[in-house]
């Protein structure tokens, strides 16, 4: 099981790179589009720079790392399972986003690569924890929980840092 646990900040920085490398255009080039149909996601970007992404891309790569590292030390799979498991549901949002949408938007390639193998990863892993529905379920919830928490918690921080580069605070 341990020699899975690592593709997890493998796949994570592998797709939040595209978003990092291509979001600060994208929503430049997007912006009417977003401010007509979308304002409450033109709101999130209100204070966004690519410095205040990466730092909070950096800060979603710690927690993931601290979960690798809890499960292989402490037996904490179910945890590492529910994490990647919400991880992955976000892989399928990134598509959802582009087919609403109707284009390209960065996250989009790296989420059509890294979901098929994170499908794979889970069922992989399940097998082997052998897991039940009720357990799965549980942990899956846990998941969403502790990476919504911490989504919040990411774009503050996304905020603070931009405002902070710009001499605003």
């Amino acid at each position: 099981m341990d020699k899975y646990i690592w593709l997890f900040p493998v796949l994570f920085i592998f797709h939040d790179m595209e978003e990092i490398i291509g979001l600060r255009t994208w929503i430049l080039k997007n912006k009417s589009t977003l401010n007509q149909k979308f304002p409450k996601i033109s709101k999130i970007f209100q204070h966004y720079s690519t410095e205040g992404m990466a730092f909070a891309v950096f800060e979603e790569f710690l927690l993931c790392i601290l979960i690798c590292i809890a499960a292989i030390v402490f037996g904490w799979y179910g945890l590492w399972l529910g994490c990647f498991v919400a991880y992955t549901i976000h892989l399928i949002v990134h598509l959802l986003q582009a087919i609403i949408m109707k284009k390209y938007i960065p996250a989009l390639a790296t989420s059509v690569i890294a979901l098929p193998i994170s499908v794979w990863l889970i069922y992989v892993c399940n097998g082997i924890l052998d897991y039940s529905k009720g357990f799965m379920i549980m942990y899956t919830f846990i998941g969403l929980g502790l990476i919504g928490i911490n989504l919040k918690f990411a774009h503050w921080i996304m905020h603070k840092f931009t405002k902070w580069l710009c001499g605003i605070i």
